[in-house]
């Protein structure tokens, strides 16, 4: 088996702060309870040495999340070389099993396992109760701290398996609860995935639901109106300015047929797919321009724009609906009144799109939908939008400013 990385999140830095301390008392107990802590006269060097090893030591578990491999095996090395007690190995072993798996785990734990006999060994090999914490621990209760007291050789093998079966044992408790955890944040993710689909599907269905009605409504009333405009085209011959009418009639409804068609496959597929739709461009401003001048309103209008073919699409179409709302707004609220559109800009300066016709007040004195639906393009793209009476109230102007954006 490999070995591998258990997920898992950081714990609290209290727990480490207890973990370094406790591991700091049982560093020092087992220094004091040593042959080199009971030193005196020129050993007493060396006793003093302990002694300071002994609290620093436990330091090392600061980076056992980040290395706890390098840890547990420094830990074992300095319990094995130094009468400090195997307590940070312990530690630190739990804390590799907790995170990690592998043969290369279970050698550290051989490791931990040879600094605990080691210890115990040493332990059991002092004289008096003073040098042992075993002896100490398991020696007469009112005995003299230098009391000689033998030890069977058994205590070794207990004392280890004491030691080392819980923190395995921990270690594993540990990376269990891990896993769980991860498994649990897995399923959640899952369950999130789901519920999207979900949402995805319903919001499909619905669409497929309004592209049906949509068809079946719109579009059997725009085939009628191309049939009835054909017919009347045909049957005004006589008539030239009604058979313009007719004409172009005719074939503003097989255009909008057409859109129709379009619309609605965007509304049957996938929303996040290409569709593949022809995207409106800035250079095909004249010819929205042309189609409100066929209906036979005047239109005074100025187009020049620098490098329109690099603009960004979406900058292009925005210009495109913008303008073509800003006509049809005319048309609806001034009808048979001069129009004059002026769209302008480049790269250097942005876009600026200048709309004027006669003002007439709207029924509910409010701006309406068109409006509307120019300002949501304009915040999106960044820019501004001003509408309001000129000229003494004579004049409706709408002025738009769009920043320039390339094809990135």
């Amino acid at each position: 088996m490999s070995e591998m990385a258990v997920g898992a999140r950081r714990p609290p830095v209290w727990r480490t702060v207890l973990l370094i301390a406790v591991c700091m008392f049982a560093s020092l107990t087992s220094a004091v309870f040593s042959e080199w802590g009971q030193s005196s006269g020129q050993n007493a060097l060396a006793a003093f040495g302990v002694i300071l090893i002994a609290p620093a030591v436990p330091l090392v578990l600061l980076w056992r999340h980040r290395a706890p491999m390098t840890v547990a095996l420094v830990a074992a090395g300095l319990a094995i070389l130094v009468p400090i007690g195997a307590s940070t190995a312990l530690v630190a072993l739990a804390s590799l099993i907790a995170r990690r798996s592998g043969r290369r785990v279970w050698y550290v734990a051989g490791a931990v396992a040879l600094a605990l006999t080691v210890t115990a060994i040493r332990d059991l090999l002092a004289e008096t109760m003073a040098e042992s914490f075993l002896k100490t621990l398991l020696g007469p209760l009112d005995a003299p701290p230098t009391t000689a007291v033998t030890l069977s050789w058994w205590v070794v093998p207990i004392a280890v398996a004491v030691a080392l079966v819980p923190a395995i044992g921990i270690g594993l408790l540990l990376r269990a609860r891990r896993a769980s955890r991860a498994a649990e944040e897995r399923a959640q993710v899952a369950g999130q995935r789901t519920e999207q689909l979900g949402d995805e599907l319903a919001r499909q269905v619905e669409r497929e639901r309004i592209a049906r009605e949509v068809h079946d409504v719109l579009g059997h009333r725009l085939s009628l109106l191309n049939l009835h405009a054909g017919a009347l085209e045909v049957n005004a011959q006589e008539n030239d300015d009604l058979a313009r009418s007719a004409a172009l009639v005719r074939s503003s409804a097989g255009q909008s047929v057409e859109d129709l068609r379009s619309l609605l496959s965007v509304l049957r597929q996938d929303p996040g797919a290409d569709h593949g739709l022809p995207e409106p461009s800035l250079v095909d401003l004249p010819g929205v321009i042309d189609e409100t001048v066929r209906t036979g309103v005047p239109v005074s209008a100025t187009v020049y724009l620098d490098q329109a073919e690099s603009a960004d699409p979406t900058l292009a179409r925005a210009v495109y609906r913008i303008v073509q709302e800003l006509l049809t707004n005319a048309r609806k609220h001034a009808p048979g009144q001069q129009i004059r559109l002026a769209v302008t800009g480049g790269p250097s300066n942005g876009i600026s799109i200048d709309a004027r016709n006669p003002y007439r007040p709207p029924a509910g004195g409010t701006p309406g939908r068109g409006l509307q639906g120019i300002a949501e393009r304009v915040e999106l793209l960044g820019g501004r939008l001003q509408y309001g009476v000129d000229d003494g109230g004579a004049t409706f102007r709408v002025t738009v400013t769009l920043p320039w954006r390339e094809v990135g």
